[in-house]
Protein backbone atom coordinates (compact mmCIF):
# COMPACT_ATOMS: atom_id res chain seq x y z
CA UNK A 1 0.00 0.00 0.00
CA UNK A 2 1.44 3.38 -1.06
CA UNK A 3 0.94 6.30 1.31
CA UNK A 4 0.29 9.80 -0.03
CA UNK A 5 3.27 12.15 0.16
CA UNK A 6 1.19 15.30 -0.15
CA UNK A 7 1.21 16.20 3.59
CA UNK A 8 4.99 15.72 3.69
CA UNK A 9 5.41 17.96 0.66
CA UNK A 10 3.39 20.78 2.21
CA UNK A 11 5.14 20.43 5.56
CA UNK A 12 8.51 20.66 3.87
CA UNK A 13 7.33 23.62 1.81
CA UNK A 14 6.11 25.37 4.95
CA UNK A 15 9.52 24.88 6.56
CA UNK A 16 11.28 26.40 3.56
CA UNK A 17 9.03 29.45 3.72
CA UNK A 18 9.49 30.05 7.46
CA UNK A 19 13.21 29.17 7.75
CA UNK A 20 15.90 31.82 7.23
CA UNK A 21 17.56 31.73 3.82
CA UNK A 22 21.11 30.83 4.82
CA UNK A 23 23.77 28.57 3.40
CA UNK A 24 23.75 24.80 3.69
CA UNK A 25 24.40 23.56 7.21
CA UNK A 26 28.03 23.08 8.10
CA UNK A 27 30.05 22.08 11.16
CA UNK A 28 33.77 22.75 11.48
CA UNK A 29 35.79 21.49 14.43
CA UNK A 30 38.31 24.21 15.20
CA UNK A 31 39.78 22.06 17.96
CA UNK A 32 38.79 18.76 19.64
CA UNK A 33 42.08 17.43 20.99
CA UNK A 34 41.26 14.13 19.35
CA UNK A 35 44.69 13.05 18.09
CA UNK A 36 46.98 14.06 20.95
CA UNK A 37 49.28 15.63 18.39
CA UNK A 38 49.08 19.41 18.80
CA UNK A 39 50.01 20.25 15.20
CA UNK A 40 47.30 17.92 13.87
CA UNK A 41 44.71 19.08 16.38
CA UNK A 42 45.34 22.73 15.46
CA UNK A 43 45.58 22.18 11.70
CA UNK A 44 42.58 24.46 11.10
CA UNK A 45 44.60 27.34 12.58
CA UNK A 46 46.70 27.45 9.43
CA UNK A 47 47.52 31.17 9.20
CA UNK A 48 49.56 31.79 12.39
CA UNK A 49 50.77 29.39 15.08
CA UNK A 50 52.93 31.02 17.75
CA UNK A 51 53.66 28.22 20.20
CA UNK A 52 56.21 30.24 22.20
CA UNK A 53 60.00 30.25 22.25
CA UNK A 54 60.47 27.25 24.54
CA UNK A 55 62.26 29.39 27.12
CA UNK A 56 59.80 31.98 28.44
CA UNK A 57 56.44 31.07 29.94
CA UNK A 58 54.09 31.89 27.10
CA UNK A 59 52.72 29.98 24.14
CA UNK A 60 50.29 27.28 23.04
CA UNK A 61 50.62 23.80 24.52
CA UNK A 62 48.98 20.38 24.54
CA UNK A 63 47.31 19.17 27.74
CA UNK A 64 47.20 15.38 27.95
CA UNK A 65 43.83 13.74 28.52
CA UNK A 66 44.91 12.65 31.99
CA UNK A 67 45.45 16.29 32.99
CA UNK A 68 42.53 17.81 31.10
CA UNK A 69 39.59 19.08 33.18
CA UNK A 70 37.15 18.40 30.33
CA UNK A 71 37.13 14.61 30.63
CA UNK A 72 36.99 13.78 26.92
CA UNK A 73 40.51 13.83 25.53
CA UNK A 74 43.32 16.33 25.24
CA UNK A 75 42.96 20.09 25.60
CA UNK A 76 44.86 23.12 24.33
CA UNK A 77 46.46 25.63 26.69
CA UNK A 78 47.11 29.28 25.87
CA UNK A 79 49.28 30.82 28.55
CA UNK A 80 50.93 34.25 28.79
CA UNK A 81 53.09 34.76 31.87
CA UNK A 82 55.85 36.59 29.97
CA UNK A 83 55.90 40.32 29.19
CA UNK A 84 57.84 40.07 25.92
CA UNK A 85 55.46 38.18 23.61
CA UNK A 86 52.04 36.54 23.50
CA UNK A 87 50.56 33.19 22.39
CA UNK A 88 48.40 33.06 19.29
CA UNK A 89 46.76 30.69 16.83
CA UNK A 90 44.94 32.02 13.77
CA UNK A 91 43.24 30.43 10.78
CA UNK A 92 41.01 31.27 7.84
CA UNK A 93 37.88 29.86 6.24
CA UNK A 94 38.07 28.97 2.56
CA UNK A 95 35.39 31.59 1.86
CA UNK A 96 34.14 34.65 3.79
CA UNK A 97 31.11 34.31 6.06
CA UNK A 98 28.04 36.44 5.28
CA UNK A 99 25.46 34.51 7.29
CA UNK A 100 24.41 33.63 10.83
CA UNK A 101 26.84 31.37 12.69
CA UNK A 102 27.48 29.85 16.10
CA UNK A 103 30.72 28.98 17.92
CA UNK A 104 30.91 26.76 21.00
CA UNK A 105 33.83 26.58 23.44
CA UNK A 106 34.63 24.71 26.59
CA UNK A 107 37.08 26.63 28.72
CA UNK A 108 38.86 26.38 32.05
CA UNK A 109 40.57 29.48 33.45
CA UNK A 110 43.57 28.55 35.59
CA UNK A 111 45.28 31.95 35.64
CA UNK A 112 47.65 32.32 38.63
CA UNK A 113 47.00 36.05 39.12
CA UNK A 114 43.87 38.20 38.95
CA UNK A 115 43.85 40.93 36.30
CA UNK A 116 41.97 42.01 33.19
CA UNK A 117 44.74 40.62 30.94
CA UNK A 118 43.14 38.00 28.74
CA UNK A 119 43.17 35.36 26.07
CA UNK A 120 40.88 36.66 23.34
CA UNK A 121 38.82 35.14 20.54
CA UNK A 122 38.44 37.41 17.53
CA UNK A 123 37.31 37.27 13.91
CA UNK A 124 38.33 39.54 11.02
CA UNK A 125 38.61 39.91 7.24
CA UNK A 126 40.91 37.64 5.28
CA UNK A 127 44.58 38.50 5.71
CA UNK A 128 43.94 40.82 8.66
CA UNK A 129 45.67 39.61 11.81
CA UNK A 130 43.44 39.50 14.89
CA UNK A 131 46.37 40.79 16.98
CA UNK A 132 44.76 44.25 16.72
CA UNK A 133 41.28 45.09 17.95
CA UNK A 134 41.22 47.68 15.17
CA UNK A 135 41.23 44.87 12.61
CA UNK A 136 38.61 42.69 14.30
CA UNK A 137 34.82 42.53 14.12
CA UNK A 138 34.52 41.89 17.87
CA UNK A 139 36.53 40.55 20.80
CA UNK A 140 35.48 37.87 23.32
CA UNK A 141 37.92 37.68 26.26
CA UNK A 142 38.78 35.18 28.99
CA UNK A 143 40.30 37.44 31.64
CA UNK A 144 42.87 36.36 34.22
CA UNK A 145 40.41 37.35 36.97
CA UNK A 146 38.14 34.50 35.85
CA UNK A 147 35.57 36.66 34.07
CA UNK A 148 34.42 36.59 30.46
CA UNK A 149 33.98 39.92 28.66
CA UNK A 150 32.51 40.74 25.25
CA UNK A 151 33.42 43.90 23.36
CA UNK A 152 30.74 45.61 21.31
CA UNK A 153 29.79 48.92 19.72
CA UNK A 154 27.39 50.79 21.98
CA UNK A 155 25.89 54.18 22.71
CA UNK A 156 26.37 54.48 26.47
CA UNK A 157 27.63 57.90 27.53
CA UNK A 158 27.27 59.03 23.91
CA UNK A 159 30.41 57.07 23.06
CA UNK A 160 29.92 54.96 19.89
CA UNK A 161 32.91 52.76 20.75
CA UNK A 162 32.01 51.71 24.30
CA UNK A 163 33.82 48.49 24.80
CA UNK A 164 32.41 45.66 26.82
CA UNK A 165 30.02 43.81 29.05
CA UNK A 166 31.52 41.41 31.58
CA UNK A 167 30.31 38.44 33.62
CA UNK A 168 29.59 39.73 37.12
CA UNK A 169 31.38 36.95 39.03
CA UNK A 170 34.58 35.00 38.56
CA UNK A 171 33.81 31.75 36.75
CA UNK A 172 35.25 28.73 38.54
CA UNK A 173 35.68 25.36 36.82
CA UNK A 174 34.73 24.25 33.32
CA UNK A 175 32.62 26.79 31.43
CA UNK A 176 30.46 26.17 28.37
CA UNK A 177 30.57 29.23 26.12
CA UNK A 178 28.29 29.72 23.13
CA UNK A 179 28.36 32.65 20.74
CA UNK A 180 25.60 33.18 18.17
CA UNK A 181 26.16 35.89 15.55
CA UNK A 182 24.38 37.34 12.57
CA UNK A 183 27.15 37.89 10.04
CA UNK A 184 24.75 39.07 7.34
CA UNK A 185 25.01 42.62 6.01
CA UNK A 186 21.22 43.02 6.08
CA UNK A 187 18.22 41.20 7.51
CA UNK A 188 17.51 40.12 11.10
CA UNK A 189 18.13 36.56 12.27
CA UNK A 190 15.85 34.81 14.77
CA UNK A 191 16.94 31.67 16.57
CA UNK A 192 15.82 29.56 19.53
CA UNK A 193 18.42 28.24 21.97
CA UNK A 194 18.64 27.43 25.68
CA UNK A 195 14.89 27.82 26.05
CA UNK A 196 14.66 31.38 24.73
CA UNK A 197 14.07 32.98 21.34
CA UNK A 198 16.25 35.87 20.22
CA UNK A 199 16.40 38.14 17.18
CA UNK A 200 19.79 39.51 16.15
CA UNK A 201 20.35 42.61 14.07
CA UNK A 202 22.82 42.32 11.19
CA UNK A 203 26.48 42.29 12.34
CA UNK A 204 25.52 41.56 15.96
CA UNK A 205 26.08 38.72 18.41
CA UNK A 206 24.95 37.11 21.67
CA UNK A 207 27.15 35.31 24.20
CA UNK A 208 25.96 32.56 26.55
CA UNK A 209 27.86 31.25 29.57
CA UNK A 210 26.57 27.85 30.70
CA UNK A 211 23.30 28.58 28.88
CA UNK A 212 22.82 32.04 30.45
CA UNK A 213 22.83 35.07 28.16
CA UNK A 214 25.73 37.35 29.12
CA UNK A 215 24.05 40.47 27.73
CA UNK A 216 20.62 39.69 29.23
CA UNK A 217 21.30 41.56 32.49
CA UNK A 218 21.34 44.80 30.51
CA UNK A 219 18.07 44.22 28.64
CA UNK A 220 15.51 46.91 29.36
CA UNK A 221 18.16 49.36 30.52
CA UNK A 222 17.77 52.57 28.47
CA UNK A 223 21.55 52.99 28.23
CA UNK A 224 21.95 49.59 26.59
CA UNK A 225 18.85 49.08 24.48
CA UNK A 226 21.05 47.72 21.69
CA UNK A 227 21.48 44.53 23.73
CA UNK A 228 17.87 43.63 23.01
CA UNK A 229 18.95 42.55 19.50
CA UNK A 230 22.49 41.50 20.23
CA UNK A 231 25.77 43.30 20.76
CA UNK A 232 26.86 45.14 17.61
CA UNK A 233 30.21 44.37 15.98
CA UNK A 234 32.46 47.35 16.74
CA UNK A 235 32.74 48.61 13.18
CA UNK A 236 33.48 52.21 14.22
CA UNK A 237 36.29 51.07 16.49
CA UNK A 238 37.70 48.71 13.86
CA UNK A 239 39.45 50.89 11.31
CA UNK A 240 40.65 47.90 9.25
CA UNK A 241 37.57 45.65 9.50
CA UNK A 242 35.30 45.95 6.46
CA UNK A 243 31.90 44.20 6.89
CA UNK A 244 31.47 44.16 3.10
CA UNK A 245 34.41 41.72 2.85
CA UNK A 246 32.85 39.23 5.28
CA UNK A 247 34.41 37.39 8.21
CA UNK A 248 37.14 34.93 7.24
CA UNK A 249 40.01 35.10 9.78
CA UNK A 250 39.55 33.62 13.29
CA UNK A 251 41.76 32.85 16.24
CA UNK A 252 42.77 32.96 19.89
CA UNK A 253 45.44 35.40 21.07
CA UNK A 254 47.00 36.87 24.21
CA UNK A 255 45.90 40.42 24.93
CA UNK A 256 49.30 42.11 24.55
CA UNK A 257 53.01 41.45 24.24
CA UNK A 258 53.55 43.32 27.51
CA UNK A 259 50.67 41.73 29.45
CA UNK A 260 51.02 38.78 31.80
CA UNK A 261 48.68 36.60 33.89
CA UNK A 262 46.16 34.75 31.63
CA UNK A 263 46.36 30.95 31.46
CA UNK A 264 43.29 29.32 29.90
CA UNK A 265 42.53 25.79 28.67
CA UNK A 266 40.15 25.21 25.75
CA UNK A 267 38.43 22.18 24.24
CA UNK A 268 35.68 21.31 21.76
CA UNK A 269 35.82 24.57 19.81
CA UNK A 270 33.21 24.08 17.10
CA UNK A 271 31.78 26.33 14.38
CA UNK A 272 28.21 25.92 13.10
CA UNK A 273 26.21 27.47 10.27
CA UNK A 274 22.83 26.75 8.70
CA UNK A 275 20.41 24.47 10.54
CA UNK A 276 23.17 23.33 12.90
CA UNK A 277 23.14 26.67 14.74
CA UNK A 278 20.10 25.45 16.70
CA UNK A 279 19.42 21.94 15.36
CA UNK A 280 16.56 21.06 17.73
CA UNK A 281 13.64 23.54 18.00
CA UNK A 282 13.13 24.65 21.59
CA UNK A 283 9.80 24.28 23.48
CA UNK A 284 7.40 26.97 22.40
CA UNK A 285 8.34 26.84 18.72
CA UNK A 286 5.38 26.53 16.42
CA UNK A 287 4.05 23.10 15.52
CA UNK A 288 4.47 23.99 11.87
CA UNK A 289 8.19 24.57 12.30
CA UNK A 290 8.55 21.42 14.39
CA UNK A 291 6.91 19.21 11.76
CA UNK A 292 8.64 20.89 8.86
CA UNK A 293 12.13 20.67 10.37
CA UNK A 294 11.61 17.01 11.29
CA UNK A 295 10.77 16.20 7.66
CA UNK A 296 13.79 18.18 6.46
CA UNK A 297 16.16 16.36 8.84
CA UNK A 298 14.70 12.98 7.78
CA UNK A 299 15.31 13.78 4.13
CA UNK A 300 18.83 14.90 4.92
CA UNK A 301 19.67 11.66 6.73
CA UNK A 302 18.32 9.58 3.80
CA UNK A 303 20.49 11.53 1.36
CA UNK A 304 23.56 10.85 3.51
CA UNK A 305 22.97 7.10 3.68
Amino acid sequence: MTKSRTPIFFAALAFLVTAPLIAQADVINFYTGATGDLASDLAVFDAVQDFGDGVNSYGVFNIDAADSPFGDGNAVRLVDLYDGDKPEIQGEFAEPIFEPFRIDFQSFDQSPASSSSAIRFRMANSGQSISSEGRSAFSLSWQADGKVSAKYQGNADDNPSDVDTTSSDALVGVQDITMVANGALSGDYTYSLFGIERTLNPLSYDVYINGELLNSSMEGDDKHEEFMNGMAFHTLRSTDYDPALGIQRFGLIGSSNSNTDPDVLYDNITFFTGADIAPVPEPGSSLLLLVGSSVWMLGRRRRQQ
